[in-house]
């Protein structure tokens, strides 16, 4: 006899189970068992492997750090949800079938429903989806300087399926991930843009010589040296028009600091205009 060939006492003992209706429950708590044991083992796995993925060695800042975290968290939860809910769907049709209910039935039910609902709920789908990206490849979080094209601001909040961006005039507006067709994140490489416009007419080399002596001021104004990273790089000129030539500098800043250095810039640029250094158009 094969050690695969059940005894007599274990057949007894089976049939014994069946007799008291105590198989079928047995077998369903088992399988409750089972898809409970696995659900624990896939929330530690997603955790750890999210750890490995998302984990940038040399982070000082603690601002840095939390943003780390907040980003592992929320597609730890996505993707646990997602797996739970596949390996728990597993196991309630097979527990429905150690019931001796009709599986196919419960099958296509559940597919018609589910297509249904997956229809209706397409532009939800392509949200949390585009949110899964968005995390995972950390385009834009809290506190990051945005432009999503259907709004631009600074990022309050982000969650799986939308982002809610504060403008300048202190609007508030919460864009969907999946209406999001291009990304333009300034605190990712800060630089503050310059412009200098001034009349047609003025000298090229008085231009420069007084936007060196604005970056000059520049970096000496307490408002914008704790903003400034780096020295200023001249562009040149970007724009010549029938009356107003166009000088550009650029300036690294720090992440989001750029709307204040710009900001003293002007300050510092309409003093030049009033006393006679810049010529306005």
């Amino acid at each position: 006899m094969s050690a695969d060939t059940p005894t007599a006492e274990q057949v007894d003992w089976v049939e014994r189970l069946d007799q008291l209706h105590l198989l079928t429950p047995l077998r369903v708590l088992a399988i409750v068992l089972v898809a409970a044991i696995v659900s624990r083992l896939l929330r530690v796995v997603v955790r750890r492997l999210l750890d490995r993925a998302l984990t940038v060695p040399g982070l000082v800042s603690r601002a840095d750090t939390h943003r780390v975290e907040a980003r592992q968290q929320a597609l730890a939860v996505a993707l646990r949800s997602a797996l739970v809910g596949v390996v728990w769907a597993i196991a309630v049709v097979t527990a429905v079938g150690e019931l001796g209910l009709n599986i196919g039935a419960f099958v296509a039910t559940a597919t018609v429903v589910g297509g249904a609902v997956a229809f209706g709920a397409q532009q939800l789908m392509r949200d949390l989806i585009a949110g899964f990206f968005v995390l995972a490849e950390d385009q834009y979080g809290v506190g990051d300087e945005v432009d999503l094209g259907l709004a631009a601001g600074t990022v309050e909040r982000i969650s799986l399926r939308s982002v809610r961006v504060r403008d300048g005039l202190g609007g508030v507006w919460y864009v969907p991930h999946g209406g999001v067709s291009r990304v333009g994140n300034l605190s990712k490489s800060p630089m503050a843009v310059l412009d200098l416009e001034v009349a047609r007419s003025s000298s090229l080399a008085a231009l420069e010589d007084e936007a060196t002596r604005l970056c000059s001021a520049l970096s000496t104004d307490p408002e914008a040296a704790d903003a400034l990273v780096g020295e200023a790089r001249s562009v040149g000129l970007v724009d010549i028009a029938d009356d107003r030539l166009v000088y550009r500098l650029m300036v690294p800043t720090r992440p989001g600091a750029h709307t204040a250095v710009q900001r003293v810039w002007r300050t510092l640029a309409l003093d030049a205009f009033a006393d006679g250094r810049l010529r306005a158009p």
